[in-house]
């Protein structure tokens, strides 16, 4: 079924998944652009265009780029007759999609659980070697906070999941094998590239405890396999609640206390 979606068909729904990025995204920046400036030296405290125009730029980059991840993680996916959005594929299809609350709320449960699993880990990380993670483990305000989880969720789904774990499903042979690994795979490169932000907020590459880019990695890459998993189970929709759940209480959730 999912190989007869149409090309213009996954184009929309590649233009939903990225325009609720690049929106997100937007939206998020007035909120982190105070923490991200108490980081940076003062002469750097400056943006090269007036926010607005700043953030509407930002948007339509966030649409095309990760419109064009989403569009190929998509037809990778049908190459191997697999559906990728049933939710938006049902939707254009004026279908009633099946069971997909009680999917999407075992998803999100999957992520909160995923979430406290986290906070638990570092906790324990800063009892027994706190020297090893940074300062700064969150954005500095509740908006940003939940903006950043949610502009997150879908971009780095978007792009780990929908397209690099459909690449690797795609060049792998069919086999359950072949899934394990290609889980395996994209999981650790999703810890692995959060190394710009572990960089950022230590304030170098050589300031960063070796120590840490194992708790680092690790633990994002276990995230990242639920991630994988739900993906798998009910669609890109699944990873992205997944995502959202585990930051929300990450992120979101420390700011209560």
């Amino acid at each position: 079924m999912s190989q007869q979606v149409s090309i213009v068909t996954d184009l929309k729904t590649a233009a939903v998944l990225a325009g609720s990025a690049g929106f997100l995204g937007a939206v998020t920046v007035p909120f982190l652009l105070p923490a991200i400036y108490e980081l940076v030296a003062p002469d750097q405290r400056t943006l090269p265009l007036p926010l607005p125009l700043f953030c509407v730029i930002l948007a339509i980059q966030f649409l095309v780029i990760y419109g064009l991840f989403a569009w190929a993680g998509l037809r990778l996916a049908r190459a191997r007759n697999r559906e990728p959005a049933p939710l938006l594929s049902a939707i254009w299809a004026k279908k009633r999609p099946d069971g997909f609350g009680l999917s999407a709320g075992w998803a999100f449960g999957t992520g909160l659980l995923c979430g406290f699993g986290l906070v638990g880990a570092v906790a324990l990380i800063k009892r027994v070697l706190p020297q090893t993670l940074p300062d700064v483990l969150h954005p500095s305000s509740f908006g940003g906070a939940l903006l950043a989880s949610a502009t997150a969720s879908f971009s780095e789904e978007i792009l780990f999941r929908l397209f690099f774990l459909g690449v690797l499903l795609r060049i792998l042979p069919a086999s359950s094998t072949s899934i394990v690994i290609a889980v395996a795979g994209s999981s650790l490169l999703f810890g692995a590239l959060h190394a710009p932000a572990a960089v950022f907020v230590f304030g170098g590459f050589e300031k960063v405890p070796p120590l840490f880019w194992v708790w680092m990695i690790s633990l994002n890459a276990l995230i990242g396999v639920a991630c994988a998993v739900w993906y798998l189970r009910t669609g890109v929709g699944g990873a992205i609640l997944v995502h959202f759940g585990a930051d929300l209480v990450w992120h979101v959730l420390s700011q209560l206390s």
